[in-house]
């Protein structure tokens, strides 16, 4: 990430600590702040999410049949479980695992091989913040110090999905790609999750970087997905990726991930 004191441990591109630890530890005050910061995060995506159900279910018929369909750190805590249980919804793709964070309302599919960490609570550099819930990762040390890909839900107070896909999009190129060039995001593209109950917007956010090692990627994707949360916020799915390496995230399996989100 940009700023080695940044409290989250993973990243897509160089990483200023080894996989599996955590930076240097806040000064107290800066403590308080991302506590306060994660409360308000968490109350935000809660907010969002009601209210999009809210809105969703007052434009259903009365009677109508309903529809049903086939997401720094402040602990070292880690797990590699999956988090289908029995109150966790079943994957909307086959053999997926569900990523449900604690309290938000909402959940999405990811492969069984990504690994969750739910202590992790923000993307930090030192003049910006990006708040996550449910933070998964793929490919951890894929080259000496990287990370393939990171997916997680987050949060705007921008009503307008549109400028949310591209701010969080941006924003997480600047954080998580410090040696990259200027970033480019793409027109956002209307995009609706697969059970047709959540309608948002599409975005690519693209750039480049200096690869320490040829094993390494040195262009970077963030795709996300922005839902309108009414006249307040928006949540936003997001996909942090390295590409142009094996096993890289392309713009079609961004978005069959990212359709996949939906509020329970």
């Amino acid at each position: 990430m940009a700023n080695p004191s940044a409290p989250n441990p993973y990243r897509s591109g160089p990483a200023p600590f080894p996989p599996n630890q955590y930076g240097p530890p806040s000064g107290g005050g800066r403590k308080g702040l991302l506590f306060a910061g994660i409360g308000i995060v968490v109350l935000a995506l809660v907010a969002t999410v009601a209210v999009i159900l809210v809105n969703r279910d007052s434009e259903e018929p009365v009677a109508g049949p309903t529809t049903t369909s086939a997401a720094k750190p402040t602990t070292t805590t880690r797990t590699t479980q999956p988090t289908t249980g029995p109150t966790t919804p079943s994957p909307v793709i086959p053999g997926y695992q569900v990523i449900s964070p604690t309290d938000i309302g909402a959940a999405w599919d990811v492969p069984q091989d990504w690994v969750l960490d739910e202590s992790i609570k923000e993307f930090a550099s030192t003049d910006e913040t990006v708040p996550v819930s449910g933070l998964t990762t793929e490919g951890v040390n894929y080259c000496t110090d990287f990370v393939r890909t990171n997916m997680f839900l987050s949060a705007t107070t921008n009503p307008d999905a549109t400028a949310s896909a591209r701010e969080i999009g941006e924003k997480i190129a600047r954080i998580g790609w410090t040696t990259g060039s200027a970033v480019t995001s793409t027109p956002g593209e209307p995009l609706t999750n697969t059970d047709g109950s959540l309608q948002g917007v599409f975005m690519e956010t693209t750039g480049t970087f200096t690869a320490p090692d040829p094993r390494c990627a040195d262009t970077f994707s963030v795709y996300t997905f922005a839902v309108s949360g009414g006249t307040t916020n928006s949540i936003v799915l997001t996909i942090a990726a390295d590409t142009g390496v094996d096993r890289s995230i392309d713009p079609a399996f961004a978005r069959r991930l990212l359709t996949t989100l939906r509020l329970i």
